[in-house]
């Protein structure tokens, strides 16, 4: 056997017999398995090719058998039982023959190379110049198996004049996309974005930008709702290209240029088929209504629409109920309604008729709705009868044969003197201190028990007179007066210890000469030492007494004897038969030189001709100069006032006082110097107002002026 013949057969595992002997022999062992290709790059998911293994002996020699294939990148790779290997991602793997104990390997790595680039979204777009395209430019990367390729930058590049791109280079998502906006240049005509892949395929991006030829109402034109709600179908305009394509990027503005409703956009831009729209219209004041949609450098266009007015659902009391006032006088606060429909919005131009109970009248009977739903009455005015509650209806009859209505009500008290002070600075006063106005207050009307007839007070002359005295009052309009009304500022006059405060009427009756509306002021640097000695109260009952009439109106009835002039010697008595009698009941035998009562003659403007005389009543209220312990009110002050014209005055409030036996003589100094010899800190004396008096009828009519008397 040649030994050619003797490796056959042991490669075999044949017995052999040599020479009359058997010889056994094992079988080869692979020793290695070469696969080719050893390495591999797939440039596109599905690729495939076809990988071969030849397994070798330990000798090197080719033998027979079947490999198993494997890879242990499995997401990247897949092999098959013939060595078929498919690229399925990108990324690398091995490649494994195996063959008895014995392997093979081969690299693979799957690397996409993307080789078309498609044009997916935003191409042959039509827009206005200057304005961005409403779809996006969307490329999509492919490799040569037509997979998508993820993960890379792809640019895009506007040709010169064709605007901008944002952003200029966008990564490929795992669909191979991506995308950028595109606003066209400025001028009219065909424009480009290339986009490309570094070394790879590009593509170019077309637009049309072309100026809007016109503006067209697309839909919400011509419709009819009720006022507050929206229309049915919403408001578009549409602006088309010359060619009629729709235009992109436009931007229009809307506007409501009647009826008073609204859009819930002032502006927006016509998408990709030129249509642009503001949203549902919200119907305003009932009657026509229109909107104007406006775009640059073309015609505007109207929309029209109808406010049908709404049913009132409901009559809302505003303000004027529950009041109480006196007896045949109108309430102080005018009842007011707003008519509104069942969603709470206002119902205009519509009629409401009002019915006051028993013998109370209101003016006037019918009102219309203001635009904002409000009617109200001029006056109510209450019967007769004290205690009776009267009621005012309102009342809405609707077309569609409901209504509405709203009631209210005031009580009738009985007929007396009131007084209303109207603080300018109540911020200013403590608690304290307005209970001491309060307090004054009621002793007035205490002291006058009759009825005066109600006025109108306008608006103009209460400002005229704040204005004269330098007062700040804020006057909201013209208002009925019963009987007295009185604006209070406190404010700085002269500091402490000097001229305390001023009063008088600025406005009087026709009918008596009674005031109707007057003005007090106070230093603010005396309030609090004046409350601290307690004299605050009876300076305030000083002060409204001016008002009421007390001095301030003597002269202009006739009630004085001798008035004092600046520049001559004066005796100044009051004449008046009340004031006479109640003098002669208190004076004894303390004051001998007149039947009269004593005026006060001296210290000037404001303290002459409207004071009692300080060396002859001293202590009484109403002299110029308050002392340090009680002032008395005496029944000569309140007997003044019915020879004033007040129909009653009730005596019984005046406090006990005599006159006092003389204290100084006859040619004694002026009063001052006996005032600072009674050691008087505060000067009550010059707070007469001298102004110009109005007087006015019982509707607030200017009739006549009283100027102020000769000095």
């Amino acid at each position: 056997m040649t030994r050619a013949s003797l490796r056959a057969a042991v490669r075999l595992g044949l017995t052999v017999v040599v020479a009359g002997c058997a010889l056994e022999f094992d079988p080869p062992s692979p020793g290695s398995i070469v696969v080719s290709p050893g390495s591999a790059t797939f440039t596109f998911l599905g690729e495939s090719r076809t990988f071969t293994a030849t397994i070798l002996d330990e000798d090197g020699s080719g033998m027979e058998g079947t490999v198993s294939w494997t890879t242990d990148a499995p997401a990247v790779l897949s092999v098959n039982s013939s060595g078929v290997v498919t690229a399925l991602a990108n990324g690398a793997g091995t490649v494994r023959a195996v063959f008895g104990g014995v392997s093979g390997t081969a690299a693979v790595t799957v690397s996409q190379t993307p080789t078309t680039l498609e044009r997916v979204g935003g191409d042959a777009q039509t827009g206005s110049p200057g304005a961005p395209l409403i779809q996006p430019l969307v490329g999509r990367l492919l490799d040569a198996g037509a997979s998508p390729v993820a993960g890379m930058a792809l640019s895009f590049s506007p040709a010169e004049g064709s605007g901008s791109v944002t952003p200029g280079a966008a990564t490929t998502d795992p669909a191979g996309e991506a995308q950028t906006l595109w606003t066209l240049g400025d001028a009219a005509g065909r424009q480009s974005v290339v986009a490309s892949v570094a070394e790879g395929p590009n593509a170019v991006f077309t637009a049309m930008a072309e100026p809007p030829h016109a503006l067209f109402i697309h839909s919400g034109d011509g419709q009819v709702a009720r006022t507050g709600r929206e229309t049915g179908e919403p408001v578009r305009v549409r602006a088309p290209s010359r060619a009629g394509a729709g235009l992109s990027g436009v931007t229009v503005t809307f506007e409501v240029t009647a009826g008073g409703g609204s859009v819930p956009s002032s502006s927006a831009v016509t998408d990709a088929e030129g249509i642009a729209s503001a949203g549902p219209w919200t119907m305003g004041d009932p009657g026509p209504q229109e909107l104007r949609a406006t775009a640059p450098g073309v015609n505007r266009v109207i929309f029209r629409a109808t406010a049908l007015a709404a049913p009132v659902a409901e009559l809302v009391a505003v303000e004027g109920d529950r009041q109480r006032t006196e007896i045949a006088l109108p309430v102080r606060v005018a009842p007011r309604v707003r008519a509104e429909d069942e969603d709470g919005n206002p119902v205009a131009d519509t009629r409401v008729t009002f019915s006051a109970s028993g013998d109370s009248k209101v003016d006037p009977e019918v009102a219309t709705t203001d635009s904002a739903g409000f009617a109200a009455v001029d006056r109510w005015f209450l019967g007769t009868t004290p205690g009776t509650t009267y009621t005012l209806t309102a009342s809405v009859a609707n077309a569609d044969g409901t209504s509405a209505t709203a009631t209210f009500s005031a009580e009738a008290t009985p007929a007396v003197y009131d007084i209303e002070l109207e603080h300018v600075t109540s911020s200013l006063l403590t608690a304290s201190q307005r209970e001491a106005f309060e307090e004054a207050e009621r002793f007035w009307e205490s002291a006058i028990t009759a009825n005066l007839r109600g006025h109108l007070l306008s608006r103009s002359s209460l400002v005229n007179c704040l204005s004269k005295n330098e007062m700040s009052g804020d006057v909201p309009g013209d208002r009925v007066v019963d009987d007295l009304l009185i604006y209070v500022e406190i404010k700085e006059i002269d500091g402490r210890s000097g001229v305390f405060g001023g009063a008088g009427p600025c406005q009087l009756r026709v009918s008596n000469s009674l005031p109707v509306a007057g003005v007090m002021f106070f230093d603010i640097a005396d309030l609090d030492s004046m409350e601290a000695k307690g004299q605050l109260e009876e300076t305030i009952v000083h002060e409204m007494a001016h008002v009421i009439g007390f001095g301030t109106l003597w002269e202009h009835l006739g009630l004085l004897k001798d008035p004092a002039r600046t520049g001559q010697s004066a005796n100044t008595h009051f004449t008046g038969e009340a004031a006479k009698a109640a003098f002669d009941e208190i004076r004894g035998n303390n004051y001998t030189g007149s039947d009269l009562v004593p005026v006060e003659h001296l210290g000037g403007e404001g303290v002459w001709n409207g004071h009692w005389r300080e060396l002859v009543f001293r202590t009484e209220l109403m002299t110029p100069f308050p002392d340090r312990g009680p002032n008395p009110m005496s029944v000569v002050s309140l007997a003044s006032f019915v020879d004033i014209g007040y129909p009653e005055v009730d005596y019984s409030v005046a406090d006990e006082y005599v006159l006092p036996p003389p204290q100084y003589a006859a040619q004694a100094a002026g009063v001052e110097a006996a005032a600072r010899a009674r050691r008087h800190t505060i000067d009550s004396g010059r707070e007469i107002l001298v102004m110009p008096i109005e007087v006015v009828d019982r509707d607030g009519n200017v009739v006549r002026y009283l100027t102020p008397p000769e000095r």
